[in-house]
């Protein structure tokens, strides 16, 4: 039993959102761990031994980012660090429920196509014995979607792309190997039981090195209708007079990241932008 599922275990499972929900992801909201250790929250940032925690930010940028004012900005300096993003909301979820994954990123310096991933720790055999794999989509493998670029916001349309998945599955062999990808919908048609049994979230480092890029509006949406986008931030940003209400503008701040003093505060600037 790995370390994921022994963690698994021990944590409850929020529900999937609502249709068409926006949740903004700040340092607050996460855990750092190393990685190979049991998640201990909801949102985990993990690093590999040996890197440093400047690895992940949550930080203003780069550019104009798709959503908000910034991005989760990540930093893998040789080609042994590693650090990664898993939520585990989604744990239990078939995937046949899932209808579009899609994340953008903005890469500052790297070269040839090399860009963060996404992982989605899956059981592919449902109630079987056995089956945990993690299905990996990389840009490198789909530049049908065009190159990866410096210094632009690029979005990627992982659904539809090629994912090879870390352990033999049905209808699929182990490894980063062209013949052996699948798009999202033939690994469902092939593994029709196939459930989400751990993670999902963005991946960087393992052979990446001089690799400093930024993720944001991380996008999972189902069969009924359901969509929930992931904008990660700095720093959460007030945007309704509820959100002021009841304590909660202590942990709100405006565009600019400054802090309110009170209440009233919080809702003059959601009323007048001041």
């Amino acid at each position: 039993t790995s370390l994921v599922l022994v963690g698994l275990l021990c944590m409850t499972v929020l529900s999937v959102a609502a249709a068409d929900t926006t949740e903004v992801v700040t340092e607050d909201d996460v855990t750092r761990q190393v990685e190979n250790t049991p998640p201990t929250d909801h949102w985990v940032l993990y690093t590999r031994a040996g890197t440093p925690p400047t690895a992940a930010a949550f930080d203003v940028g780069p550019g104009d980012p798709p959503l908000g004012v910034g991005s989760l900005q990540l930093t893998t300096v040789t080609g042994s660090e590693k650090v990664f993003l898993f939520n585990y909301d989604h744990v239990g979820m078939p995937l046949a429920d899932i209808d579009a994954i899609s994340y953008a990123t903005y890469r500052t310096t790297g070269s040839a196509q090399q860009v963060t991933a996404l992982n989605l720790q899956v059981d592919y055999n449902g109630d079987a014995p056995g089956g945990f794999t993690t299905l990996v989509f990389e840009p490198v493998y789909n530049t049908d979607q065009g190159a990866v670029l410096n210094g632009q916001w690029q979005e990627w349309d992982a659904f539809s792309g090629k994912w090879w998945s870390t352990q033999p599955i049905n209808g699929q062999g182990a490894g980063a190997v062209v013949t052996q990808m699948r798009t999202m919908s033939q690994i469902i048609a092939n593994n029709p039981d196939a459930t989400i049994l751990g993670g999902f979230g963005v991946n960087q480092g393992s052979g990446n090195a001089s690799l400093v890029a930024a993720v944001d509006a991380l996008i999972l949406g189902t069969t009924d209708g359901n969509t929930i986008t992931y904008d990660f931030e700095p720093y959460e940003v007030a945007q309704s007079k509820h959100d002021c209400k009841n304590g909660g503008w202590e942990g709100l701040t405006r565009a600019d990241g400054s802090s309110f003093t009170n209440q009233g505060d919080c809702i003059q600037y959601v009323n007048t932008g001041k």
